[in-house]
């Protein structure tokens, strides 16, 4: 069968555009049918999507995967408004097709229909997802640390169908998609109240120290760490060079003998961990970090990480106070991270289907006093929210 010739131009300034809520996606197809077509045989709509797909990991025969796609918002074009001139397109004709949406503050109630916990879990699946695992134009190659089986997908979509003359019926003959990238604005929610058990934040790490061949003691060492503040990504580009966060980790040494001094820094480093949950079983709660276990066949984990960029030097400055009889050290480590260019972050959002959120992992490499060479690392990792404005 031919196809007619479908062109999608969208008006922007960027080669690479980028939507937020609120914005207004405009252009125009450029549509050259191959045969006569009634303007009502043509549809064109903003559509979202997510697609997942997971591997069938119970039994050892070989099974086709658990795929799901599930359409989440669609936005018609009503496009007797904007073609009102003819009704009947003719062949090896060009005719401009506007259009024009608008990205939504949120989806309709529609988008989530299963039970959930509570009313927040559903405002949650009720704000739009992020593009997730955008595979756009050569200029959106930049990766965002997502799967290939879990997909949020925005797109201008043309549909052309044709009439079988039963009853009015027609079949889809030709369709054609634009994907389009969309960063939905979100503000920082309150802190995250962290389970004791969970495999993925860690707010407080202990280390004993000792040196020798006979492991001599010579303390405890304690970091904690609390939620830093949001990440905030200023800029709609495709890499922001001003996204960053203050983390503050404080750190509190107990000799094990009077006389003991507390260790040295010998380096900071910090790393953002993306984590992506994804199943075809809707969640009904945010996904349960402390058992992954307890989620079943049909939901799956994804993480990646990335160095951050620390942007000034830090130091550490031990405060000698006495605590009953006894002496110990404390101090407090501020640092400023941002994040680097040649990733892409989706900002923090729970839907239905697929959930991403960060971890930020400090480690403190130190050397124990008066030890000659060596080094040993204690790290916590934090909750840390990605936020669009």
């Amino acid at each position: 069968m031919k196809f007619s010739d479908v062109e999608f131009v969208v008006n922007s300034s960027s080669d690479a555009p980028i939507f937020k809520t609120s914005d207004m996606i405009e252009g125009e197809i450029i549509f050259t049918p191959h045969q006569e077509t009634n303007i009502e045989d043509i549809s064109i709509t903003f559509k979202g999507r997510i697609r997942i797909e997971l591997e069938n990991m119970n039994t050892h025969v070989a099974l086709p995967p658990n795929r799901l796609l599930k359409p989440f918002l669609s936005m018609k074009l009503p496009i007797y408004d904007y073609c009102w001139d003819t009704n009947t397109l003719k062949p090896g004709k060009s005719y401009r097709m506007p259009f024009k949406f608008i990205v939504p503050e949120e989806l309709p109630i529609q988008a989530c229909q299963h039970q959930c916990t509570n009313h927040q879990i559903q405002q949650e699946h009720l704000q739009l997802p992020a593009s997730l695992s955008y595979r756009g134009t050569q200029a959106h190659k930049i990766h965002d640390m997502s799967p290939e089986m879990a997909e949020v997908v925005y797109s201008i979509n043309f549909a052309l169908r044709q009439r079988n003359g039963k009853a009015g019926r027609s079949k889809k003959i030709q369709e054609a998609t634009h994907p389009v990238h969309i960063l939905p604005t979100r503000n920082e929610h309150p802190p995250i109240l962290v389970p004791r058990k969970n495999n993925y934040y860690r707010l407080r790490a202990e280390k004993s120290l000792s040196t020798g061949l006979l492991r001599h003691s010579r303390g405890q060492l304690a970091a904690c760490c609390a939620q830093p503040p949001a990440i905030q990504l200023q800029s709609l580009q495709p890499t922001n060079t001003d996204a960053s966060t203050s983390v503050k980790i404080d750190l509190r040494f107990d000799p094990s003998h009077s006389g003991q001094l507390p260790p040295i820094l010998l380096a900071a480093e910090f790393q953002l961990r993306a984590m992506t949950f994804f199943g075809v079983e809707a969640w009904q709660d945010y996904p349960d970090l402390s058992d992954i276990s307890t989620w079943g066949s049909r939901r799956e984990f994804w993480s990646d990480y990335v160095a951050l960029t620390l942007n000034h030097e830090i130091k550490l400055d031990w405060k000698a106070q006495e605590e009953g009889d006894r002496m110990i050290f404390t101090s407090r480590i501020e640092a400023c991270v941002s994040l680097p260019t040649h990733r892409r972050y989706p900002p923090t959002f729970h839907s239905c289907l697929v959930s991403r959120v960060y971890a930020l992992k400090a480690t403190l490499l130190y050397r124990v006093h008066g030890q000659a060479r060596g080094s040993s690392p204690i790290s916590v990792s934090v909750p840390v929210e990605i936020c669009a404005t």
